[in-house]
């Protein structure tokens, strides 16, 4: 598939322009290993503009999510690893790049809270403490809403896309969900009865449940790695 299109409109930002390049919908670096190489990894058209802020964000995030999971984590095999890589200055092609992953690796190891520097709330479900350690031995590295809701966006964009050949424009509204796993299960109950399945196994599944009314309103849940899940609905924007 070429890199390069011809004039069209853009999933993300909805602007029509002259060139446009692929944009992977899961972020490409967040495949894991073990993915079929045959896998089709998803694909919509993008302008250069959202597709490089997009790049960006998605390598600052998929690293600390990888610090988050641990290199042992089922169904991510390979990404703690990566990231690791990414900041390993002996890895790199020369020196300019030496220096940019050691600037890299300064960086996050200045991010990182340790024990009662870690707040006590405002932790995302999913990414408690998996290991069981005493509070002064836990280390954390903080991840913003806003970022995620980035991720929501694109990915609900993107399915919407592939699977409707449609375009969400302003006329909606996407809305991420922050929920518990209690208050999670009205949620899960309608997913469950009445949702499709568009899956990147091992390392994404999402699930939508489409209103029949309007074939717009939704429900979705994003898992990634089976790690950490995500809700979103998408709900046309009332007109006052």
């Amino acid at each position: 598939m070429a890199k390069q299109l011809g004039p069209g409109k853009c999933v993300h930002c909805g602007e029509y322009v002259e060139k446009r390049t692929w944009d992977h919908v899961f972020p490409k670096g967040w495949y894991p290993e073990d993915s079929p190489p045959d896998i089709e990894k998803w694909k919509i058209p993008s302008c250069k503009k959202c597709n490089a802020e997009y790049g960006s964000l998605e390598e600052d995030l998929g690293i600390r999510i990888a610090f988050c999971i641990g290199p042992d984590a089922p169904n991510a095999k390979g990404i703690y690893r990566k990231a690791l890589r990414s900041m390993d200055a002996s890895k790199g092609r020369n020196m300019k790049d030496r220096i940019r992953r050691a600037k890299k690796r300064d960086r996050y190891i200045g991010l990182i809270m340790k024990g009662d520097a870690i707040p006590q709330d405002g932790i995302y479900p999913g990414f408690e403490d998996k290991w069981n350690r005493p509070r002064e031995d836990q280390t954390a590295l903080r991840i913003y809403v806003h970022e995620l809701e980035r991720i929501v966006n694109k990915i609900i964009k993107g399915i919407v896309f592939i699977e409707d050949n449609r375009f969400l424009d302003a006329s909606t509204e996407i809305e991420h969900l922050v929920v518990s796993d209690e208050t999670a299960k009205p949620l899960e109950e309608l997913l469950n009865k009445y949702g499709s399945r568009h899956e990147r196994e091992p390392g994404i599944e999402v699930i939508r449940a489409v209103a029949p009314e309007d074939g717009v309103s939704a429900l979705y849940k994003i898992s990634i790695w089976r790690q950490w899940v995500l809700y979103a609905s998408v709900s046309q924007r009332t007109t006052q």
